[in-house]
C-alpha cells in the first residue's frame, strides 16, 4: 500500500513539474530547463508498473494533474465552464489512460528472467529500447490530444520550450513533435540513469551496463547538438522582407461578454482613429486595420445593413469609409437559417466600409464553442433548459484567402524580369516592321506586381495551433497569418502566454510572419524565426502600429509533409512491438520480412 501511495505521489509530482514548465503565473513564458526533467518520475513509474490497469491509472493521473494545474482558467469560460474544464479534464485523462495501456505492452514482456539477464550484461539495447519507446509513446500522446474534435494542444511539452529558440527552429521540419521528442528523450535518459544506479549494485557486469547507457547519452547529445546547430543557422540567417504591410492592430482590453457591443466598438474606433492620424502625420498610410475576435455581435450577412446605420453617432461603415482603410473585424455569420447555424467569423470590409465577405472558424473549441450532437433535439433541450444557453457555433467549411493593395508607390509597376511567360516570339511582318503590341511587352510589364498587394489569411482564436487548418491556408498562397483572438475571459496571464507560446510555432513551421490581434493580449508580431517584431502588454488598452514584414512565400518540409514524424513513429513503433511480442532476440531485416510474410500467408 505504501508503495502505491509513493508511486501516486511521484506521478502527481511529475505532472506538477510539467505544469510549472509550461507558461504559468510564475514563469510567464515557461521554463524549458524544468521541462527537461519533468517527465523522469512518470517514466520510472510507468516502467515499474505491474499491470495494464496501473499504467492506465498512472498515465491518466499525470495528464489530469497537468491539465488542472495549467488550464485551471478554463473554469472562467462563460456558460460552458462546467464542460470546458470538467469534460476536457476527464477526456484528457481518458485519452492518456489509453496511451498508458499501449505503453505497458513493452514492460509486460520483461519477466524476472529477462531482468536478471539484463543485469548480467545481456540485452545490450534494452535501456535504449525503453527510452525510444517512451519518447514514441509521449509524442503519440501529445499528437493524439492535439488532433480531432477533442483536440486541445495545451499542456504539451513543446509549449514549455518557447524560450529556447535554437531548439524550436526544427518545427519547420518536424513540426512541434520533434521538440516534444527531444524533451521527452532527455527526461527518459535522465530517468534511466537513476534506475541504473540501483541496477549496478546487483549487476554482475556493471561495466557493460554503464557502456550501454553511455550510448543512449551519445544519441541524446547528438540529436540536441544537431537541432541546436540547425536552430542557430535558422535563427541567425538574415531574412530580407519582400514587402511590408502597414497594419493597425487594436487591443481593446475588454471582455465582449461582459460589456455592450457599442462600448467595444467605441473603444476600438477611438484607438483606430488615433493610430491612423498618427501614421498620416508621419507621411505613412495604413494598409489594414484589425479588430480582434468577437467585437461585432450582429450576424452577417444581414448585419451589413445594421452597421451602415449603427452606432447612431457615426455608423461602423461610415467610420471605416472615413478612415479609408480595409478592416478585418471579429464577428458572427448566420450560415444556415433553417438549422439556426451561426459561425465565429472574421468579417472583411473594403476601404469604403462595404461588407466584402468573411472567413468562418473551422476548428471550434470542444465543449466551449461546440458540443457533440449539437443538432439533436435532446442536446438542444439539455443546453437550453438545463445549462441555460440556446446554441453553439457551427464549423466553417471554406478556406478563404484575402487580398489587399499596398499603398507604397514604388510597388505599382512590375519589373520586366518578373514576366510570367517563359517563351516569347518577337515577329516582324513581311515588310520588316515590328508589331507594336508585342514590342510593348518589352517596354513595360503589364502584369500585376506581386509587391503591390498582399495575400493573407485569418485563423481565428486557437486555430493558430492546428496544421489541418493553417497548412491549407498557407498552401493557398497566404503570405501573412493575421490571427484574431479573444482570451480576455480567462482573466489570467498564464492563459494569454500559453496561447501565445503555442501560436508562436506557426511562424516557424511555415517560415512566415504571424500577427496576433487579441482582445487583451498577447498581441504580437513574429517574424519567420519566431522573433518578436512588435508587441503590446497584456490586459492593457492599446494599439499596435507595425510595418509588418512580408517574406517570399516558400514551402517548408512541414507544410508539404505535415506530421510525417508522428506517422514514422507509428510505423517504427509497430515494428518494434512486433519484435518484442514474438520475443525475437537477433533483429534483422530478413527476419522481419519472414515474420510479416508468414503472418500474411497464414491469414490468406
Amino acid at each position: 500500500m505504501k508503495m502505491v501511495i509513493l508511486q501516486v505521489f511521484y506521478v502527481i509530482f511529475s505532472g506538477l513539474m510539467e505544469a510549472i514548465a509550461i507558461p504559468n503565473e510564475i514563469f510567464l513564458l515557461g521554463s524549458p530547463f524544468i521541462a527537461l526533467f519533468s517527465l523522469f518520475p512518470v517514466y520510472i513509474i510507468l516502467n515499474e508498473s505491474k499491470s495494464y490497469t496501473a499504467s492506465f491509472l498512472y498515465m491518466a493521473l499525470h495528464a489530469l494533474t497537468v491539465h488542472l494545474a495549467s488550464s485551471f482558467w478554463l473554469a472562467n469560460f462563460r456558460d460552458f465552464a462546467f464542460f470546458t474544464l470538467g469534460a476536457s479534464a476527464l477526456g484528457t485523462a481518458a485519452e492518456a489512460g489509453l496511451i498508458g495501456i499501449i505503453f505497458h505492452i513493452l514492460p509486460e514482456q520483461c519477466d524476472k528472467c529477462r531482468i536478471l539477464e539484463e543485469n548480467a550484461g545481456k540485452h545490450s539495447f534494452a535501456a535504449f529500447g525503453r527510452i525510444l519507446w517512451f519518447c514514441a509513446i509521449w509524442v503519440t500522446w501529445e499528437w493524439l490530444k492535439s488532433t480531432g474534435f477533442l483536440a486541445y494542444p495545451w499542456g504539451t511539452m513543446f509549449t514549455a520550450a518557447y524560450k529556447w529558440k535554437l531548439f524550436t527552429q526544427i518545427a519547420d521540419i518536424t513540426g512541434v513533435w520533434g521538440i516534444s521528442f527531444l524533451f521527452a528523450l532527455f527526461s527518459a535518459v535522465f530517468a534511466e540513469g537513476i534506475m541504473l544506479l540501483s541496477k549496478i549494485q546487483h549487476s554482475v557486469s556493471p561495466e557493460k551496463c554503464t557502456d550501454d547507457y553511455r550510448q543512449s547519452i551519445k544519441l541524446m547529445a547528438t540529436l540536441f547538438l544537431t537541432a541546436g546547430l540547425y536552430g542557430l543557422y535558422q535563427y541567425c540567417i538574415p531574412r530580407i522582407p519582400e514587402k511590408y504591410v502597414t497594419t493597425i492592430a487594436v487591443q481593446q482590453n475588454i471582455d465582449p461578454w461582459a460589456t455592450t457591443e457599442q462600448n467595444s466598438i467605441g473603444i476600438s474606433k477611438s484607438l483606430t482613429e488615433q493610430a491612423v492620424f498618427s501614421l498620416r502625420e508621419n507621411g505613412e498610410e495604413p494598409d489594414l486595420v484589425i479588430w480582434s475576435e468577437g467585437v461585432l455581435s450582429h450576424a452577417f450577412p444581414a448585419a451589413r445593413f445594421f452597421y451602415e446605420n449603427n452606432p447612431e453617432e457615426e455608423s461602423l461603415s461610415a467610420f471605416i469609409a472615413r478612415m479609408g482603410v480595409p478592416f478585418i473585424i471579429g464577428g458572427i455569420t448566420f450560415v444556415n437559417p433553417e438549422k439556426k447555424h451561426y459561425s465565429n467569423s472574421a468579417i472583411f470590409f473594403d476601404k469604403n466600409g462595404a461588407y466584402s465577405g468573411f472567413y468562418s472558424k473551422m476548428h471550434l473549441v470542444p465543449f466551449a464553442e461546440s458540443l457533440p450532437f449539437k443538432d439533436s433535439a435532446m442536446m438542444q433541450f439539455f443546453t437550453k433548459n438545463i445549462l441555460g444557453f440556446s446554441s453553439c457555433f457551427t464549423e466553417g467549411r471554406q478556406y478563404v484567402l484575402f487580398k489587399i493593395p499596398l499603398n507604397s508607390d514604388h510597388y505599382n509597376t512590375a519589373p520586366l524580369e518578373y514576366r510570367k511567360q517563359t517563351h516569347a516570339i518577337i515577329p516582324l511582318n513581311s515588310g520588316g516592321v515590328s508589331n507594336p503590341d508585342v514590342t510593348w511587352n518589352f517596354i513595360k510589364n503589364s502584369e500585376e506586381n506581386a509587391k503591390s498587394h498582399v495575400f493573407f489569411t485569418t485563423p481565428i482564436c486557437f486555430e493558430d495551433a492546428f496544421p489541418e487548418v493553417c497548412t491549407p491556408l498557407f498552401n493557398m498562397g497566404s503570405e501573412v497569418f493575421f490571427n484574431i483572438t479573444n482570451d480576455s475571459w480567462s482573466r489570467t496571464a498564464s492563459a494569454e502566454y500559453q496561447h501565445f507560446a503555442i501560436a508562436s510555432y506557426l511562424s516557424i513551421e511555415y517560415r512566415t510572419t504571424l500577427v496576433r490581434c487579441t482582445n487583451s493580449g498577447y498581441s504580437v508580431v513574429l517574424d519567420p524565426a519566431g522573433k518578436i517584431v512588435n508587441d503590446l502588454d497584456i490586459f492593457k488598452t492599446d494599439v499596435m502600429c507595425t510595418k509588418v514584414p512580408v517574406f517570399t512565400h516558400k514551402p517548408t518540409i512541414f507544410s508539404i509533409y505535415g506530421d510525417w514524424l508522428v506517422y514514422s513513429i507509428f510505423v517504427l513503433g509497430t515494428i518494434y512491438l512486433l519484435f518484442v511480442t514474438v520475443k525475437i532476440r537477433n533483429f534483422s531485416l530478413i527476419k522481419i520480412i519472414k515474420i510479416i510474410a508468414g503472418f500474411t500467408t497464414k491469414n490468406l
